[in-house]
């Protein structure tokens, strides 16, 4: 279907060709620059012998388009859609039923985290043209360029999907996918926790137990106005000039004054607030001051410990051909350690000990934790002595 599909017929009509097709490609364009969440632009589907390009902000209620891509629907193939399923299920009021994402899909074939246009072209033999990804898509009318690069973000996914799960199902490795597949998305989808926003603040980590109290409570606050006002926490305020107020806990204006970073039209307009905040804070109980961070870097023993099983991770991933982030990062590896350690509560269990992942290296990490196994060097290749579990 040519053009933009802008109205509820437009829309029906597409809903009667996806109707009962067995794959579905889709990707979206969005904007996260300017707005607290990202603003859904266009969606692009493509199905076998059609095309149709979605005008998000003009169609408005897609909940018709959610019902027909939910539930027993077809499977609907994405690449990288991590951030795309948080978005369609905030406007079509829920997840597609069955995801498949080609990325994930190429990192169980040895691929690497790999873009789009690189996979279509290894895997598919095709070379695409042109990028309009940092186009701003929120402006109308969209240019022919805008249309035809979005167009081909999903023209080649179905075709994708057909090749690589063929190829998983060869190597045993399919349902791998589709158990990963199924988590995507979901740290996302979750709206920040206010209380916690202080634990992604850069910086945080050189603040003690006390001040780490006070950024909570300004970082908890920024989140709120954020939210509030529809823009990026760091148009509040940037989190340098957040670590500069914590460490600080100014209690009148001019102290605020003081602080690196905080320009006068900021304390106009927040300064009462930020007051606030650093009050609270400084008030908060020791008992309930957070609990500094813990770091593998921080401590020398646990940090050789955590290289030596990253070591062991490489090892598995460049055995197995399987991108190495997708078997196990190194915060995956951190969150076994404080879990192992008993720094956090027991259930759930880390992400490596859970799934596919547990038999192929996360039993591994454990018996190395454990002092059943150990590492060793023979014959030029890395090996684990000891007798497995």
């Amino acid at each position: 279907m040519d053009g933009l599909l802008t109205t509820r017929t437009g829309l029906d009509t597409v809903l009667g060709r996806i109707n009962g097709q067995a794959v579905i490609g889709l990707d979206t364009e969005f904007v996260s620059e300017r707005t607290y969440r990202p603003v859904l632009c266009l969606i692009s589907l493509a199905w076998p012998g059609g095309q149709a390009l979605l005008d998000v902000p003009a169609l408005g209620d897609l909940s018709l388009l959610g019902h027909a891509l939910g539930g027993d629907g077809g499977t609907v193939v994405l690449h990288a859609g991590s951030q795309d399923l948080p978005l369609l299920e905030r406007h079509l009021g829920c997840r597609p039923g069955r995801v498949f994402d080609t990325q994930v899909a190429a990192a169980f074939l040895g691929h690497g985290q790999i873009g789009y246009q690189r996979l279509v072209g290894e895997v598919l033999g095709i070379r695409l043209q042109g990028d309009a990804s940092f186009t701003d898509w929120t402006r109308r009318p969209l240019t022919r360029e805008q249309m035809d690069y979005a167009r081909e973000d999903a023209a080649h996914l179905a075709p994708l999907y057909e090749v690589l799960s063929a190829e998983l199902a060869q190597r045993g490795r399919l349902e791998w996918c589709w158990e990963e597949c199924r988590r995507l998305g979901d740290r996302e989808t979750a709206e920040p926790v206010p209380e916690e926003a202080w634990i992604r603040v850069d910086g945080a980590r050189r603040l003690g137990p006390r001040l780490l109290a006070v950024l909570r409570e300004l970082a908890a606050w920024r989140e709120r106005e954020a939210r509030q006002s529809d823009v990026p926490v760091g148009f509040v305020l940037r989190d340098s000039t957040l670590v500069a107020l914590a460490r600080q806990a100014p209690q009148d204006r001019n102290g605020l004054e003081r602080v690196r970073g905080m320009a006068a039209g900021q304390i106009r307009r927040y300064g009462d607030q930020l007051l606030a905040a650093a009050s609270r804070g400084l008030a908060c109980p020791r008992e309930a001051w957070p609990r500094p961070f813990e770091s593998p870097g921080e401590d020398p023993a646990v940090r050789l410990a955590t290289d030596m099983l990253v070591s062991w991770v490489r090892k598995r991933s460049a055995d197995e051909a399987i991108t190495g982030p997708l078997l196990a990062t190194r915060e995956d590896i951190a969150e076994l350690m404080r879990w192992h350690r008993g720094l956090v509560p027991r259930d759930p269990q880390p992400r490596v000990l859970a799934g596919w992942r547990r038999s192929l290296v996360g039993e591994d990490l454990l018996d190395l934790l454990e002092g059943k196994r150990a590492l060793v060097f023979q014959r030029g290749e890395l090996r684990l002595s000891g007798r497995p579990r």
